[in-house]
């Protein structure tokens, strides 16, 4: 009897938890999108060290940016991620840098877009900082 009630419930049990905490809300979407372009404006410095267009230590600029933990937990940012893992030497590999700085300043600017978008889905049509966002779009979904 335990046999059966198990081989019913475990099914059941799975494919509610698989279901729960997957939806991604719109808030969430925006949250992260706010928080990854946070992130690129924060290492941007560290990428213009690595590409030789300013001066400092490019290893020390690459493992500051490559170790930063939001690029494992963030999804907006997988093709950062990505793209840091193809730097085999920062040192010797100009092309994969160069290839980064490429896709920072491209991502960044298509994330500045998306964020700006999703307020003008709510009607708001002023310059905004990136840090007043989510008190933003709060103050929208209220309305």
């Amino acid at each position: 009897m335990k046999k059966k009630i198990i081989f019913i419930l475990l099914p059941i049990i799975m494919i509610l938890s698989c279901n729960s905490g997957n939806e991604t809300n719109e808030r969430e979407a925006l949250n992260q999108k706010v928080l990854a372009f946070a992130v690129l404006s924060e290492y941007h410095h560290q990428l213009h060290i690595m590409i030789g267009e300013e001066e400092g230590d490019k290893m020390k600029a690459f493992l500051e940016f490559k170790d930063a933990l939001i690029l494992q937990t963030n999804v907006e940012l997988i093709p950062v991620n990505n793209a840091l893992k193809r730097i085999s030497d920062v040192q010797s590999d100009h092309i994969n840098v160069m290839r980064l700085d490429d896709l920072v300043d491209y991502y960044q600017s298509g994330l500045s877009i998306q964020i700006e978008a999703i307020l003008k889905g709510y009607g708001f049509e002023e310059v905004f900082s990136i840090d007043a966002v989510m008190d933003i779009y709060d103050d929208l979904i209220k309305n």
